[in-house]
């Protein structure tokens, strides 16, 4: 009899072993999956970050290829609607000063006739 009733306790604690066994797996699998979901967020919220930079500097590039002329002339000037827009896409605090900058800097801005928008734009974000 004692045999059977040991038999039995050793049969029940290998049930609960195996339990315990099967949460503990539970419980890391989702630690594991969790992990993963916050990683993949991460990197969603930096590529997401990257994909806004990037298509603002397409935007000003392409605002600036398109009005080069006339944004050329309002920099010389030192006034103009496409100065003033061009400092709300740079996202310029004092836009009064940044196109009395643009102004002073024309020919550290424009250094030959045939620039490209790049260069410019370049040469306008070291101001």
């Amino acid at each position: 009899m004692k045999k059977i009733i040991l038999s039995v306790a050793l049969i029940l604690s290998l049930s609960s072993v195996s339990g315990f066994a099967d949460a503990m797996d539970d419980i890391m699998q989702s630690k594991i999956s969790k992990q993963s979901t916050d990683q993949s967020k991460v990197t969603t919220r930096g590529s997401s970050k990257k994909e806004n930079a990037a298509a603002q500097q397409a935007r000003l590039e392409q605002f600036a290829s398109v009005n080069s002329n006339q944004l050329a002339k309002e920099i010389a000037m030192g006034h103009g609607e496409l100065v003033d827009t061009l400092a709300t896409m740079l996202k310029v605090d004092n836009k009064s000063v940044f196109v009395s900058k643009l102004q002073s800097n024309y020919g550290n801005i424009y250094t030959s006739q045939d620039m490209q928008t790049a260069d410019i734009l370049k040469n306008i974000s070291k101001i």
